[in-house]
């Protein structure tokens, strides 16, 4: 039986996966997203494409877009409904609804990923395999706004070293530990409705990040990760923050 294109995938939230307010964090939610993307992916048989070079190739995500309206509770069970939604020769769109044991929706999602050649560490053009393999015609879960830039000025800045425990299966930092260090460089991350990370470069083992973050500004703030080594950008992102959210 073919792989349908839209999956369901469920989860529970478990307890550490939840803060002192006894709720998943956005971090939790992300590790979500990719969770189901990543099945369904698998199932389809499209999680990884063999090359003629004798290397193999796999996903990288190139941006997450998410706006969140409700974080689930200790064991509230979920759905994450993910679908493709288009594709454009080098890149796959990919977007998610999650909902709560409610029914009601908790947070919305799109994505773009590119295929890398994992040897030689350059993107490739989707396969044949790939064609087809879309919704197109279904309403997007989110629609992408103009790309994150870096902060204009520098508010809060904090360092972080790549630990072993950052790694994913490919050897670079997972991409959930980017938005973890944009977040840590701020005092708190209460309010936080939505984050928008644009990735720009690998972070690998032994990395230096530097974690820069701009002024809130009309409930929106900037950031910037930099490898300290030699300045490189590895992502951009623009948080979203409710109104009563301090600037401090």
């Amino acid at each position: 039986m073919p792989t349908p294109l839209i999956w369901s995938e469920p989860f529970a939230i478990r307890s550490y996966e939840v803060g002192p307010d006894e709720r998943a964090s956005v971090l939790t939610l992300c590790d979500l997203l990719q969770e189901a993307a990543g099945e369904h992916a698998r199932a389809a048989g499209k999680d990884g494409f063999s090359l003629p070079n004798g290397s193999w190739a796999t996903w990288v995500l190139s941006r997450l877009a998410l706006e969140v309206d409700r974080r689930p509770r200790l064991r509230e069970r979920l759905e994450v409904e993910t679908w493709p939604a288009d594709l454009d020769g080098l890149r796959a769109t990919r977007d998610f609804v999650v909902t709560g044991g409610d029914g009601v929706r908790l947070a919305s999602a799109t994505s773009q990923w590119f295929l890398i050649d994992v040897e030689r560490r350059r993107p490739i053009r989707l396969p044949r395999s790939m064609d087809g393999f879309s919704v197109p015609d279904k309403p997007r879960a989110l629609v992408l706004e103009g790309e994150p830039v870096a902060p204009a000025t520098v508010e809060h800045q904090a360092t972080f070293r790549v630990r072993r425990s950052d790694l994913d299966r490919v050897g670079h930092a997972n991409n959930v530990r980017f938005i973890e260090w944009a977040l840590e460089a701020l005092p708190s991350d209460v309010g936080l409705e939505g984050v928008d990370v644009l990735y720009r470069a690998e972070a690998v083992y032994g990395d230096e990040v530097a974690s820069q973050a701009g002024p809130l500004v009309d409930g929106e703030r900037y950031h910037r990760l930099a490898r300290v080594s030699d300045d490189r950008t590895l992502a951009l992102a623009r948080t979203r923050w409710t109104a009563s959210t301090e600037s401090s």
